[in-house]
Parts: C-alpha cells; sequence; structure tokens
C-alpha cells in the first residue's frame, strides 16, 4: 500500500515537473517574440537579407533558425543592445530544441537549403517570418502540453 502510494506521488510530482518545464518553454519562446516586437520598431527599412518563408520543410526548422539568427546581426536597427540580446536567445538551448520538429532521422534525411538560397527580402518581411516560425514552435508546445 505505501509503495503505490508513493508511485502515485512520484508521477504527479514528475507530470507537475514536465508541465512546468513545458511553460517555460511557451514563456521563453512569447519572450523571444516580445524582444522581436520591441525590435522591429527600431529598425531601419531598406536592408535585404536572405529570408526563409513558412512553407519549409518542418524538418528544416532548426536549419531555418540558424539562418534567422545567423542574419539577425545584419539588420541595422538602433537598439543594438536588444538585437544582441535577441541574437543570444535565439542560440538558447531551450529555443533550439523546441524548433525541433522532426524525429532525428526526420532531420537527416531531409534536404535543407543552405540559407544564401532563400530569397532576399526586407527587414520588415525578415521580422514577419522569424515571429511565424516562433509563433509555430508555441502553437505545436502549447498543443502537446493540452494533449496531456
Amino acid at each position: 500500500m505505501t509503495k503505490q502510494i508513493v508511485c502515485c506521488l512520484l508521477a504527479i510530482a514528475s507530470s507537475i515537473m514536465m508541465c512546468a518545464a513545458m511553460d517555460q518553454n511557451v514563456l521563453m519562446l512569447k519572450e523571444v517574440a516580445m524582444d522581436l516586437d520591441r525590435l522591429e520598431k527600431s529598425l531601419q527599412k531598406g536592408v535585404m537579407l536572405h529570408t526563409p518563408t513558412n512553407d519549409i520543410d518542418e524538418c528544416c526548422s532548426l536549419s531555418v533558425l540558424e539562418c534567422f539568427r545567423g542574419n539577425v546581426n545584419l539588420l541595422q536597427a538602433t537598439q543594438k543592445k536588444l538585437q544582441h540580446k535577441l541574437f543570444k536567445k535565439l542560440m538558447n538551448p531551450m529555443i533550439v530544441s523546441n524548433m525541433n520538429f522532426c524525429t532525428l532521422e526526420e532531420t537527416q534525411k531531409a534536404i535543407c537549403p543552405p540559407c544564401n538560397s532563400y530569397p532576399k527580402r526586407n527587414s520588415e518581411q525578415f521580422v514577419k517570418e522569424l515571429r511565424l516560425l516562433l509563433q509555430k514552435a508555441t502553437a505545436r508546445l502549447t498543443w502537446k502540453q493540452t494533449r496531456r
């Protein structure tokens, strides 16, 4: 009887910990999106950057994130500190792990275009596409939470 109670308590505790970790991931993704919104207000227009679009194979999401991250430093923004903060957050393991939408095998099989093959778009379009990627990851995590 005591073993069953202990097992139940452990199951409940681990479930709570997993939900807390997912909540933290969602919060981190939303925080990055808010930083992106603030940075967007300080962008100078006219900069053209390689911009992955939202119709790329899901298994290329990590490659797409890497492309966005590499181009964030090329944005011309008046808020350089915020720009650097966003760049660092896009390297955060919590963000990176939530961009992996496929299994390891699927990701290895995917043929992902190199960053410089994406069309160059203006900074507004670049920010829009990065925001869509973050929203996709947030929606995926939220969906996982509701399935529990």
